[in-house]
C-alpha cells in the first residue's frame, strides 16, 4: 500500500502532537499547587506501587514449585 509523504507526515505529525499533549497534561497534573494536588498525585503513586507489587507476586505464585507441581498432575 503507497501512501502519499503529505499523508504520512500529517499523520505523524499528529502523532507526535498528541504524545506533547500527554506530556503536557502529565506534568500540570504532576506539579499542583494545592495540598489536596499533592497528596492525590502521592496517593495515585502509592495505588500504583501496590500494583506492581501484588503483580509481581501473583507471577511469582504462578510460577512457583507448587503451581507447576499443580499443572503436571493436572
Amino acid at each position: 500500500m503507497n501512501m502519499y509523504p503529505e499523508f504520512i507526515s500529517e499523520e505523524n505529525r499528529a502523532k507526535i502532537k498528541a504524545e506533547m499533549d500527554a506530556i503536557r497534561l502529565e506534568e500540570e497534573a504532576t506539579q499542583g499547587d494545592t495540598l489536596l494536588d499533592k497528596n492525590l498525585a502521592r496517593l495515585g503513586d502509592l495505588m500504583i506501587s501496590g500494583g506492581e507489587k501484588l503483580r509481581g507476586l501473583s507471577h511469582a505464585a504462578r510460577d512457583g514449585s507448587s503451581a507447576k507441581l499443580i499443572n503436571k498432575a493436572a
